[in-house]
């Protein structure tokens, strides 16, 4: 079962405990990382793990040097299309999207970004 890498901007004690309660495998930037350490050096490190990553911050995507770290990590990244969600809703997405996560990295070969909705959808984005 692949583990889910949950970034600096996403952690909250409400996703950690919902996502343990759910047996859902994770790693918390916090645990990792300092707290200041920029996305392309995170990205990196998780792509290299075989990670997957969570991420509330849509403009990943947009930046060219934050993209192309995730090209070359071949990484998985999948983005909360609604970005200002509280903690519990956070958790309760997470919770809900994780087999759609799965099957969305598992159908398709990295790098990929994935926008997932406050109904739980995966859709891959065009980057």
């Amino acid at each position: 079962m692949p583990r889910l890498f949950i970034d600096r901007d996403t952690w909250s004690h409400a996703l950690d405990a919902a996502l343990r309660d759910a047996g859902i495998p994770f790693e918390a930037h916090r645990d990792h990382f300092a707290m200041d350490a920029p996305d392309p050096v995170w990205i990196r490190a998780v792509g290299a793990a075989g990670w997957l990553a969570l991420t509330r911050d849509q403009r990943i995507r947009h930046r060219p040097n934050e993209i192309a770290a995730v090209r070359a990590a071949r990484l998985h990244l999948f983005v909360l299309s609604s970005g200002n969600l509280g903690a519990a809703d956070t958790g309760a997405i997470a919770v809900a999207a994780w087999p759609a996560i799965q099957r969305a990295a598992a159908s398709r070969e990295p790098p990929a970004v994935w926008s997932v909705s406050r109904s739980a959808q995966v859709r891959l984005l065009k980057v």
